[in-house]
């Protein structure tokens, strides 16, 4: 999209009287009512709920990004929030534990109904580290698929018909999801890359929101909600238009400093602030900048990711001259439990992580254990140069103390990109 392009857009000034009141009172009833730990967390929950109202008006939109609330413990708000957006969100629907028979036939319901608005539906499943546990493998594949894939608008799942085996149903997946789990829970990289990851802390007692009843403070969110839906309505007809809404997908601000699936779910919020305006733009670009500088520091989500994270970790902790060019399936055990326990202490129910999960881990990133020496002999392990590849494909570049400092003398010097190289 040419910039002469979006700078017409500016200068019609896209935007829709009140949303950005919308999205301030959006954000209002979400902190009245949940706390997170960091402030950006409520601006990209935020954007999230009013997206979910443009998807339901605007049938070229072409993702529904997903929303995941995690904790280390339980008692930290997760199910909290997925109450109170289940209120806010286009026809959200909190079902609890969600199977994948169970989200097909909601999906599909909606999907085939007359009333206008109605499809599609935002779903709010819990207690994922349950669905995605050590012990569950290859049970969740069904679920799994409809994430992935309903993560794209046209996206169906096909099933052969119960009493006609010849013939095939195609039931429709799309729509929006948030859902929520312990820290422990073993998502596949695929679905994290399409979620906005908020991680969540138990509040201290002069943090903690006001307590949620139904009865005294429904009305109030279906307010919210009404007001989001009715800005909506009128922010669709602004960009009915197909050239209209790839500008401000496309648009240089966003484009400048994502690529890839990132771009794909941040430009869906990006578009949602612009249409909103006042200071959501601004606010958008700001959350984006935080995810990255988060995301350089630590891989959210996946066992795999984060066990390569502390592989990676465990490495540049210890002078390059001690290391043999291997190291086995045990010792790595060892040193990702001791650098990451709150993941892999509690990796399978009560038992901590094995040799025998360090090789499923990390055959999902390719790699495979071959018979290598090691500082203890020769064992089954994997060979430094292999885990270096896979570190550089799969995980943010490392941050050193002395690349934060040669940073701060560059930033003095010229303006960067609003992510750091």
């Amino acid at each position: 999209m040419t910039n002469s392009l979006t700078e017409v857009l500016k200068a019609q000034a896209k935007v829709t009287p009140g949303g950005a009141d919308a999205l301030t009172r959006t954000e209002a009833a979400l902190r009245r009512f949940v706390w997170f730990p960091e402030p950006r967390h409520f601006d990209v929950v935020t954007l999230w709920t009013a997206y979910t109202h443009l998807l339901t008006r605007c049938p070229d939109l072409p993702v529904a990004p997903r929303l995941g609330f995690f904790s280390g413990s339980p008692g930290s708000g997760k199910t909290r929030a997925l109450e109170i957006l289940s209120r806010l969100a286009a026809n959200g629907q909190d079902v609890g534990s969600l199977s994948a028979a169970s989200m097909l036939r909601i999906i599909s319901a909606a999907a085939s109904a007359d009333e206008p608005g109605a499809y599609p539906v935002t779903l709010f499943p819990d207690e994922l580290d349950r669905t995605y546990s050590a012990n569950s493998a290859g049970n969740q594949d069904d679920l799994t698929i409809i994430l992935n894939s309903g993560y794209k608008r046209g996206a169906v799942v096909v099933r052969a018909h119960k009493d006609k085996q010849q013939e095939v149903i195609r039931y429709p997946c799309f729509g929006p999801v948030a859902f929520a789990g312990l820290a422990t829970a073993r998502l596949p990289d695929a679905l994290l890359t399409r979620t906005f990851v908020v991680h969540t802390k138990r509040a201290r007692r002069e943090e903690r929101p006001d307590s949620f009843l139904p009865v005294a403070h429904g009305t109030e969110l279906d307010n919210v909600r009404t007001a989001l839906s009715d800005w909506a309505a009128e922010a669709a007809v602004r960009i009915a238009d197909p050239a209209d809404m790839l500008a401000l997908l496309l648009d240089d601000r966003i484009t400048s400093v994502t690529d890839g699936r990132d771009h794909e779910i941040w430009s869906c919020l990006f578009l949602t602030a612009v249409l909103a305006g006042g200071v959501w733009p601004e606010r958008c670009l700001a959350a984006i900048e935080a995810a990255k500088e988060d995301a350089a520091e630590r891989v959210d989500g996946s066992a795999s990711a984060r066990l390569l994270t502390a592989l990676r970790l465990h490495h540049a902790a210890r002078p390059a001259r001690v290391w043999p060019v291997a190291i086995s399936k045990d010792d790595i055990a060892s040193a990702v439990i001791d650098l990451d326990p709150l993941t892999f202490q509690r990796f399978s129910g009560p038992d901590e992580l094995r040799a025998e999960d360090v090789a499923a881990l990390l055959r999902e990133h390719g790699l495979k254990q071959v018979r290598v020496r090691t500082a203890h002999g020769r064992s089954y392990g994997y060979r430094w140069s292999a885990l270096a590849d896979a570190w550089e494909r799969a995980l943010p570049p490392l941050v050193t103390e002395d690349d934060e400092e040669h940073g701060d003398e560059e930033a003095e010097e010229e303006a960067g990109s609003l992510f750091r190289q």
